[in-house]
């Protein structure tokens, strides 16, 4: 299939998906938008879930490119610093994007997602690791079995707010409360530290 078909079958099969919600979101309906053939489509993806899926990873792929690039100005506070910012800008900016990827992910199309990903997660937490590895105090060392706690700490309120916000709970928009999700996540980050 033409790289340009492909993109154009994405693109719809984005618009479509979010704004239906993947139980309403079908392969025939972006099929018949297109006015390709179900051979073209079927032979592309093959299945609901794995159209859903090729949406799915182009946005957290889109998602981790935002974060990497304000990572590494060699400063870890720094870092973690543009890392909240990046994730609540990214996600105000991507509202209904967000809210499937953070928010309202089958798991069908979760496991169809992984094995493509896997190379791409292992490169963002790489990335995220390093951060905290150079975070005064040791918060994490190489190899440290603390990364998951570190992260969660560091990104656990910010992804719960905009969980919130991207499934209208909440009003104001994540980037309202970007300096107080910073400094949360020095100060949790802090008390792995002193233990």
């Amino acid at each position: 299939m033409a790289h340009g078909t492909r993109d154009r079958i994405l693109a719809e099969a984005r618009t479509q998906l979010l704004a239906k919600g993947y139980p309403a979101f079908t392969v025939a309906g972006v099929r018949d938008r297109l006015g390709l053939s179900s051979g073209s489509m079927f032979h592309a993806f093959g299945s609901k879930a794995r159209l859903a899926a090729a949406v799915y990873v182009e946005g957290m792929l889109d998602y981790q490119r935002a974060i990497l690039d304000r990572l590494g100005s060699g400063e870890a506070e720094r870092d973690v610093l543009a890392l909240i910012d990046a994730h609540l800008g990214w996600v105000e900016d991507h509202r209904d994007l967000a809210r499937f990827l953070f928010a309202t992910l089958p798991d069908e199309v979760g496991v169809v997602a992984k094995p493509e990903l896997a190379s791409h997660n292992r490169t963002f937490f790489d990335a995220l690791r390093r951060c905290y590895e150079t975070l005064p105090g040791g918060v994490v060392s190489e190899g440290d079995s603390d990364f998951p706690l570190a992260h969660a700490l560091c990104v656990g309120p910010a992804q719960e707010y905009c969980r919130q916000w991207v499934r209208g709970s909440v009003a104001l928009p994540p980037r309202a409360h970007s300096r107080t999700f910073q400094r949360a996540a020095l100060a949790a980050l802090a008390t792995l530290d002193a233990r």
